[in-house]
């Protein structure tokens, strides 16, 4: 048994029949270089099977997935497994990329030019196929260029296998209500989060390059697809600038834009010291000119005799790092980057690029609309967007109780902020008490403002999308090149340091959300000042508080500090089991365009072969 889908409604009942039936799954998704409005300004951009953004994947753990782009019909008698058809029809290369998927023993789905695939061309194809080895909230995305910036993205939700135990005890032991919330789990609601420019990608990137300037306006934040430019008066902007940032503006006799941006000034540390800027080569309209437009609103519906909602949230932001909160909603966080922690209660999540919040959500407030709240939380731009969760027959509230306000700052001591030191997962092994190898990788700007680099050695040049794949070529110069690759062997713990420093051309440095490709890895420690250790081990001798192996966080996406006054670091551990070629990377969109990523060889002592149909073709069979 087999689906085509040709369309976004008929592809989603579909798939629930497919679900039901068969537990395999067929996904077809076509690209296309469209005009569309997602916040009231009109723009070339991608659309997924006709529609922003893309259809939502919802899957069973142990589904198999492939994912077809343009190929002829599949029959039942051969092939009975999950199919997304991506059909390129963009002017440009594409490939997609399963963000939080292990790939495990597929490493050639992982959809990362250059490493696992050759971009698919403008009218090409690609088949994508891989099987659900873990629950959760997940999303796939556009990994050519700037492509995400351009809307290629969409949500994709693994139900987990019914023996999968689960921390919603933790939460409640009355079993009403456990049982509801069983459900809201089964039937969550997806809240994708993004960032939106009147700007393509390619022009946002030609204007970093042409000014040497780092550059992170936006003009809106969306929710699943939908929002506004909302302009402020500048009095209220200037009042909400963050204190620290807001004396050095003044002294330097500078303030925020319109739009809430912070000047493009090495006074504000928003740039390096790579003097030869040219600021006029920014277009009109990028920091400046707010103009605000009516757009739309995105509207998630619940009914009070549920008792409890799920939403499952997903940053697909390309620069901003986000604080969500639901006015008069406290949240139960359950899920982490797709898999369960034992629950915390919060007011406000803090999300940076990549990452996935589940949070159970009692429905107990007087039946009407209540606002979603989604702030920029960092100091480059004071930006806010909105959704609404409205309840069955609800009347007016007459405006809800907000926990932040424009800025994304709590409105009172009261209001509790997830704690993100205590993530502790729920039901999952400790890492490994030493590592076998140690990897120890400096973060920053690397030869002008917009150029960054993950080991302060080279910048990843994303020209090489078009080389032949390092998943190929295990061997190849690009594949032994120290200063752009790291290479494990299979059946070890490897220790990533990452360290961001203070210098000249990083006067400061922004939190650098890092995404590692692959299975997850445990954030085991962080510290303030220099790393000035060859391994953990050595360091735990005499920063032992800095480390917690009994109960670290187990994620596939690990955030750097902010820093102004000094350095600081993160470390993690993972197990290397799935030997291929995958990407390390910042997930600022500008950041990782900038260069700011590399190649991990995982388990090069024990390669995988790889099928024919990806060696020479595009997956087909």
């Amino acid at each position: 048994m087999h689906y085509r889908v040709l369309a976004a409604t008929s592809f989603l009942l579909l798939l629930q029949a497919t679900l039901s039936l068969c537990g395999h799954v067929r996904f077809e998704l076509d690209l296309t270089w469209e005009t569309y409005a997602p916040d009231g300004n009109r723009r070339e951009m991608i659309l997924m099977n006709g529609q922003f953004p893309g259809p939502q994947l919802n899957l069973k753990y142990g589904d198999s997935v492939e994912v077809d782009l343009e190929l002829p019909p599949i029959h039942a008698s051969q092939l009975t497994i999950l199919q997304v058809i991506v059909n390129n029809y963009l002017p440009t290369e594409a490939t997609v990329h399963f963000h939080g998927i292990e790939q495990q023993g597929t490493p050639w789905s992982d959809g990362v030019p250059g490493l696992s695939q050759k971009p698919i061309q403008s009218g090409g194809s690609f088949v994508y196929e891989w099987t659900a080895t873990q629950y959760g909230t997940y999303w796939y995305h556009g990994h050519v260029q700037g492509l995400i910036s351009d809307g290629l993205y969409g949500a994709i939700v693994i139900q987990p296998s019914p023996s999968e135990p689960s921390p919603l005890s933790m939460i409640t032991n009355h079993t009403k209500s456990l049982a509801a919330m069983k459900r809201a789990e089964t039937n969550p609601q997806v809240v994708l989060i993004s960032d939106w420019d009147k700007f393509t990608s390619a022009q946002y990137t030609t204007a970093e390059q042409a000014s040497n300037l780092d550059l992170s306006c936006v003009d809106s934040i969306l929710v699943n697809g939908k929002g506004a430019v909302n302009c402020q008066p500048q009095s209220l902007l200037n009042s909400l600038v963050n204190p620290n940032l807001g004396h050095l503006l003044s002294a330097a006799n500078l303030s925020v834009s319109d739009k809430g941006c912070t000047p493009l000034n090495q006074a504000a540390f928003t740039e390096g010291d790579f003097n030869n800027t040219t600021p006029s080569a920014v277009p009109a309209g990028l920091q400046s000119g707010c103009v605000a437009t009516s757009g739309s609103i995105e509207v998630i519906k619940v009914d009070a005799a549920s008792q409890w909602v799920s939403l499952n949230f997903i940053s697909a932001a390309s620069s901003k790092a986000v604080v969500v909160s639901v006015d008069q909603h406290p949240m139960w966080v359950y899920a982490v980057d797709g898999i369960y922690i034992k629950p915390q209660l919060a007011d406000t999540i803090f999300m940076y690029n990549g990452e996935r919040y589940s949070a159970m959500v009692q429905l107990n407030q007087t039946p009407g609309d209540y606002t979603i709240r989604i702030a920029n939380n960092l100091p480059d731009q004071l930006i806010s967007g909105y959704a609404t969760l409205s309840y069955k027959n609800g009347g007016s509230t007459n405006g809800s109780i907000p926990y932040i306000n424009y800025g994304g700052v709590n409105v009172s001591s009261a209001v509790q902020a997830l704690d993100q030191t205590a993530l502790v997962p729920f039901n999952q092994p400790a890492p490994a008490a030493a590592a076998d190898a140690t990897y120890i990788l400096n973060l920053g700007r690397f030869g002008a403002n917009w150029k960054w680099s993950m080991n302060n050695l080279t910048a990843y040049n994303l020209t090489k999308d078009d080389n032949s794949p390092l998943l190929f070529n295990p061997n190849s110069v690009d594949a032994l090149n120290p200063n752009q690759t790291i290479r494990t062997k299979n059946n070890t713990w490897v220790d990533i340091i990452m360290q961001v420093l203070i210098a000249p051309e990083n006067p400061a440095q922004p939190p650098h959300p890092v995404h590692k490709h692959s299975n997850k890895a445990y954030l085991i420690g962080s510290g303030n000042g220099l790393f000035n250790y060859s391994s953990v081990a050595q360091a735990m001798e005499y920063i032992p508080e800095s480390f917690d192996l009994a109960t670290p966080q187990l994620r596939d996406s690990f955030t750097t500090p902010a820093i102004l006054f000094g350095p600081a670091w993160i470390a993690i551990r993972y197990f290397v089991q799935n030997p291929g070629a995958f990407f390390l990377h910042c997930h600022i969109q500008t950041h990782l365009s900038g260069g700011m990523a590399l190649t991990i060889m995982d388990g090069v002592d024990e390669w995988p072969k790889i099928p024919a149909q990806y060696m020479y073709g595009n997956g087909s069979v």
